[in-house]
């Protein structure tokens, strides 16, 4: 058996690696995101639907993994970065590909056509309603933060949202962990925005040079972390 102080040492090591090197001079923070079930939601075994029959035709979310989420720091300028999003061919009709996507607020949603037939786009926070034909696209300013829901007009219930975050942003991977490396030192405040979940939010102080761990737990049956600025 291994002596105790080795252990500790090995356990520091995996902590350690795990944290990201912040860039010279910055801060950095990383974390995961989690999804909390509702209490009496029976997340293993038998069922596999809410026990509440107002819902109980709902797909019961798998709470093992957060699928697509974002984490933005509050104040951090975001980079106005373009994202594509595709109306694709798919077995079951016309699809937007990816179904979710997040960008920098002030930043383009450019929707392409890349079906072999035309479909009608819809985007109502801009305003827009347009026919594309196959290989056309069009771009959408996404001035301000929040969601811009996209909607394909001739097949119903096709949706894609596009966030765009209001802050430098982190999508999740599919473990729910996000990494920053390049935020001010001092006070920030770190919100996940999630498709389906109410969001949350932590308040924390960043060091220069260091890196901080910041969790944050999605869940509906409490108000919304930090809904006034704290967590």
């Amino acid at each position: 058996m291994r002596p105790v102080g080795a252990l500790l040492a090995a356990a520091l090591l995996i902590a350690c690696a795990s944290a990201p090197a912040p860039v010279a001079g910055r801060a950095g923070a990383w974390g995961y995101v989690r999804l909390v079930p509702r209490e009496g939601v029976e997340t293993g075994g038998g069922s596999r639907s809410y026990g509440d029959r107002e819902v109980a035709d709902a797909a019961l979310v798998d709470y093992s993994k957060p699928g697509f989420a974002v984490v933005y720091a509050e104040g951090a300028a975001p980079a106005a970065t373009p994202v594509r999003v595709a109306i694709a061919d798919a077995a079951t009709g016309p699809a937007f590909d990816p179904p979710h996507a997040a960008l920098g607020a002030g930043g383009a949603i450019t929707v392409a056509n890349a079906s072999a037939a035309p479909h009608v786009v819809s985007c109502p926070r801009a305003g827009l309603v347009r026919r594309l034909a196959p290989g056309e696209s069009v771009e959408i300013a996404a001035r301000d933060a929040g969601e811009w829901p996209l909607f394909l007009l001739d097949a119903p219930g096709e949706q894609a949202n596009v966030f765009a975050a209001p802050g430098a942003f982190q999508v999740v991977s599919a473990a729910g962990r996000f990494a920053f490396a390049d935020l001010a030192q001092g006070a920030v405040t770190l919100r996940a925005w999630h498709p389906r979940f109410p969001p949350a939010a932590r308040a924390v102080t960043l060091a220069a040079g260091g890196s901080t761990r910041v969790d944050l737990e999605l869940r509906v049956d409490r108000p919304a972390q930090g809904a006034g600025g704290a967590p």
